[in-house]
């Protein structure tokens, strides 16, 4: 599998998680305080991604990319931890509920490494082909506290005729 291939089916994973994950916080936070908090999260991981990873700042040269990628990790790690432990209102939610900002990011980034890997139709394909599966099985199995809603054969069958239109935009010839 290709990097850009690799990286679209990633973005639009992340995209059919953010609205479930992000609903969690909304449910505690309201909508407005939800918004607030995922941007500011969003913000936070997206500076650091800044100064770890643009040329010509500080890191460039002294940190391969694979330690860039870790310290960017760590980072977030942290600013999700702080978050927590600053908002006693935000206790007892599930450790995922604080990563919509950060997979915002992930998804903006992946957008525009997997367009400059497969070209604009391509890897939008594939993004939107993702999100729908990766939709699919939240529904399917209830995960991020969703209520399960079960895969009819007709919903199948569209899911089955989007992978096919997939196939036919991904054909060279």
């Amino acid at each position: 599998m290709s990097a850009g291939l690799g990286i679209a089916i990633a973005t639009g994973m992340f995209i059919a998680a953010i609205g479930p994950i992000n609903s969690v916080l909304q449910d505690r936070l309201g909508t407005w305080g939800m918004v607030t908090l995922v941007h500011l999260i969003g913000l936070l991981a997206a500076a650091a991604g800044f100064l770890l990873f643009e040329r010509n700042l500080f890191v460039e040269g002294r940190l391969g990319p694979g330690l860039r990628l870790l310290a960017w990790g760590a980072w977030t790690a942290l600013v999700l931890g702080v978050v927590w432990l600053a908002a006693a209102s935000l206790r007892g939610l599930p450790p995922y509920a604080f990563l919509g900002g950060v997979l915002g990011v992930a998804v903006v980034v992946g957008t525009i490494l997997a367009i400059q890997h497969l070209g604009v139709l391509a890897a939008l394909t594939v993004i939107v082909a993702s999100q729908l599966l990766t939709a699919a099985l939240i529904d399917q199995f209830g995960w991020f506290g969703q209520v399960p809603i079960t895969m009819t054969p007709t919903r199948t069958a569209g899911l089955l005729l989007v992978l096919l239109g997939v196939m036919l935009m991904m054909r060279k010839t």
